[in-house]
């Protein structure tokens, strides 16, 4: 009973002194306040608040009578003294929302349990007070040796080795020649929280990128920490802190709280740290779409959290996949937040869709102050297209979406074949075949009689290249920089820039003319080259053949290597082996094959890349037996490896090839911003087509127009129920059913194509002198955005191809276009009916 009472008495009389100890800190917490600025009071009254008009001195005074109680504790014994500094009280931990939008506004009140020794740390003690509490305080000794091993382990060290051993050390004795600590509370070790930012031993280590072994030991020997909330400035765990420092997905996992750590630890009781948002209103994924996280650590966050959490939007209105779309994650990272029905989107598809539209389109503005003008529809486009305008974006991850999602490469179809899209292309192409045919052209004049015709239009090629690199610098800002092509095109503008001034000038000036020839041959080296790159990003079947011969060119790179390796060893072979013949021994035949390093050379290329003439090596049996491992070398191996190279490197280059395709569509409509709203010239071209559609409708082959298209050159150029081709062969195998004739139908056939190809004629040379702004929409897409059909639509077409084989009785649904509106029919015909 005495013994009870004893130890009572014990406790009450450590908590006393631990609560006058508490009273002291209250003096420096405020002094520290007297000096600070009115908002800083906002924070929490054991917040660390720093003051930078307080003198050294004066902040030292104030911690004596901190540093005068600690020495008469120190009087005690050492488990007394950690007593004293470990025991714990209840905090209430007000943790504040983001200052910038909710000043002063609480986020969350965590009632934790606190120290007196936690007190100290986080108020940033003066170095004496805190030795001295290392020198009386093995725990705490302990626990800032491994908080400063921590701290200074490299970033490049993968194996923890100093950490692991300061860890192994606290059970060691302190007599043990590996300075242990002999602790018999490890526990207090881990929990003991450092600095202002009130860190764990846990909290620091995920943020150095560790091992999963590193934090798989913190967990085993102190797993409470892993609900630790830090200071109140930020109220984050170390799940979060993983995350932004982008810790492995392993570490992060482990990190993640289980269903009994929700139930055991308090902390995850008064706030879901996995659901629920923080103090800026953003959820883990939020977090994980804002520091780039890895794709597993995603879909592990993803399986941890609920599916509400995608619905949740931060201080900013985004949801957690917009949060990744902002700061430019890939298309696979932005999908790994989303799910169908999300935001309204059907699919991820769509989500991309809204993506490229919003890069590519003119936002609407609204002038303040005043009701909107806008229609409904136009406030629905501008909410979609203003939301990522300044955004950044993952460009080729979205253009290998592109490449292989027919829905999205249509949508950039639609918007190439817009009316600046096609102006501006149309002008590329016309100024390219102008620049090299003027190029050529007044070469050849300057060449042969010094003179200048053609230099007009050439120089008004330059300009305009000139303004296009402007142009794409300004819209691409710090990303133009990493295209090899920007520096080949500016290098081509150059030289261009360079011959036409040379031509002006030398026109005056024979001695200027010297050396002009080889200026002329390397300018029109790149201007062809400068063409094709053109052409490889309008065409995608040219640009599918350029990039894979550009692709295997890289590739073949390594291989060039050895092949200049293995010319330059028999160059030089051949020449020691022929030094003694009798050719290379008079005098005037020392100009022969193998007579010198560079003939030898040069022969030896030949042989290399046109045959091997046995004849050029009997002239001893040393250059028979090397011409014998020549051929070898060059003839089999050599030739047999670049095959195998090409043929490896040519199905990747025509996948890399698409992808590239796409993303130079892409950057050309970033380039040229659209209109969201129907331009007038749009309108005109489809009355034109409207009246065209009125003209040709007495020569159809059937009374109305079937179907629905968006054109009448897409009637006439479709192949789909109630085209042109379609109507024809159907309206005859009507008639030979009930054996009537099909003359007449044939001969307004013949009619209608004759007055629509003439048009079709006139129109293309219209839009042409136009540069393309007269075309009609179908033309536009047959020069300018014809693509590649993807190998899934291939296997789908194939697939309903032989569905429709197997039928016996064709039924269809046609759409019968009246004055009246739309009529549904439905046809039957005796045997399969198939067109191509």
């Amino acid at each position: 009973m005495a013994a009870s009472n004893s130890s009572v008495a014990s406790d009450t009389s450590v908590y006393e002194k631990g609560e006058k100890l508490r009273e002291l800190l209250d003096g420096v917490i405020i002094f520290r306040k007297a000096g600070t600025k009115p908002q800083d009071n906002t924070r929490s009254s054991v917040s660390v608040i720093f003051s930078r008009g307080v003198k050294r001195e004066e902040e030292t005074a104030a911690w004596d009578p901190v540093i005068n109680e600690l020495k008469s504790l120190g009087i005690v014994e050492e488990e007394i003294f950690s007593e004293i500094l470990l025991c714990e009280f209840d905090r209430e931990m007000d943790v504040f929302k983001d200052e910038r939008y909710h000043p002063g506004e609480i986020f969350k009140t965590f009632n934790v349990k606190d120290t007196t020794l936690n007190r100290i740390l986080r108020l940033s003690p003066p170095q004496h007070i805190d030795n001295y509490i290392a020198d009386n305080m093995p725990t705490y000794a302990a626990s800032r040796n491994l908080y400063n091993t921590v701290h200074n382990t490299r970033l490049s060290d993968d194996s923890w080795k100093a950490f692991r051993k300061e860890c192994a050390s606290l059970r060691k004795p302190k007599d043990d020649e590996h300075r242990g600590y002999g602790l018999n509370q490890i526990k207090a070790v881990f929990t003991i929280r450092h600095g202002d930012r009130e860190d764990t031993i846990l909290a620091t280590t995920v943020r150095m990128c560790p091992p999963l072994s590193a934090v798989t030991l913190l967990l085993k020997e102190c797993r409470e920490t892993l609900s630790f909330v830090d200071c109140p400035r930020w109220g984050w765990i170390p799940l979060q802190y993983a995350i932004q420092y982008q810790a492995s997905p392993e570490v992060v996992s482990a990190l993640i709280p289980t269903t009994d750590d929700m139930k055991l630890f308090s902390t995850f009781q008064q706030h879901d740290f996995l659901n629920d948002p923080d103090y800026r209103e953003r959820t883990v994924l939020h977090w994980a779409g804002y520091y780039h996280a890895h794709l597993e650590t995603i879909k592990a966050l993803r399986k941890a959290c609920s599916n509400t959490v995608l619905e949740i939007k931060d201080h900013c209105g985004h949801l957690p996949y917009e949060t990744a779309i902002w700061h430019g994650s890939s298309a696979d990272i932005i999908q790994a937040f989303y799910e169908p029905g999300l935001d309204g989107h059907p699919n991820f598809d769509s989500v991309l869709v809204k993506l490229m539209r919003s890069l590519t389109d003119i936002t609407l503005k609204q002038s303040e102050g005043s009701p909107s003008s806008l229609s409904i529809d136009e406030m629905e486009l501008e909410n979609e297209t203003t939301h990522y305008t300044y955004c950044t974006y993952n460009l080729p991850s979205i253009a290998a979406r592109i490449a292989k999602s027919s829905r999205l490469q249509k949508e950039v179809e639609d918007r190439l074949v817009k009316t600046l899209p096609t102006f501006i292309r149309t002008a590329d192409i016309i100024i390219c075949v102008m620049m090299l045919i003027s190029y050529h052209f007044c070469a050849v004049n300057f060449l042969k009689m010094n003179s200048t015709d053609w230099i007009y239009p050439l120089t008004v090629a330059a300009i305009y290249i000139t303004g296009r690199e402007i142009a794409d610098l300004r819209a691409n800002n710090i990303d133009w920089f990493f295209s090899i092509w920007n520096y080949f095109d500016v290098l081509t503008i150059c030289l261009l820039v360079y011959s036409l001034c040379h031509m002006w000038v030398g026109a005056r000036d024979d001695e200027l003319n010297e050396g002009f020839e080889t200026l002329v041959v390397v300018t029109t080296i790149f201007i062809w080259t400068n063409a094709l790159t053109l052409l490889r990003s309008t065409f995608i079947s040219l640009g599918s053949f350029v990039n894979g011969i550009l692709r295997i060119a890289q590739v073949l790179v390594p291989f060039l290597m050895v092949s200049l390796f293995v010319l330059l060893l028999f160059g030089e072979v051949f020449v020691l082996g022929s030094l003694n013949s009798e050719v290379c021994q008079q005098s005037f035949h020392n100009t022969t094959d193998f007579c010198t390093f560079g003939n030898s050379l040069y022969t030896t290329y030949g042989q290399f890349v046109g045959g091997i003439e046995l004849e050029d090596y009997d002239e001893s049996s040393l250059m028979k037996i090397l011409s014998g491992v020549f051929g070898l070398i060059v003839g089999i191996i050599l030739l047999n490896v670049v095959i195998a190279i090409v043929s490896e490197s040519w199905t990747g280059a025509v996948v890399e090839s698409k992808e590239v395709f796409w993303h130079a569509r892409m950057e050309f409509l970033m380039l040229s911003k659209l209109p969201t709203e129907e331009s007038s010239l749009d309108k005109f071209l489809q009355g034109i087509d409207d009246r065209l559609s009125e003209i040709c409708k007495p020569l159809w082959p059937s009374k109305d127009y079937w179907g629905v298209f968006d054109s009448f050159f897409d009637r006439m150029l479709s192949d789909d129920v109630g085209s042109f081709q379609w109507q024809i062969i159907f309206q005859i195998r009507t008639r030979l059913a009930k054996k009537m004739s099909s003359k007449l139908i044939m001969l307004k056939a013949a009619l209608l194509l004759a007055i629509f190809f003439s048009i079709a004629c006139i129109w293309f040379v219209i839009g042409l002198f136009s540069i393309g702004t007269l075309w009609p929409r179908p033309i536009r897409c047959f020069i300018l955005s014809r693509s590649l059909p993807l190998e899934n639509d291939l296997k789908e077409n194939s697939n309903a191809s032989n569905e429709n084989k197997k039928g016996n009785i064709l039924t269809r649904q046609h759409y019968s276009q009246t004055s009246s509106g739309i009529e549904v029919q439905s046809t039957k015909s005796d045997s399969t009916y198939q067109w191509n």
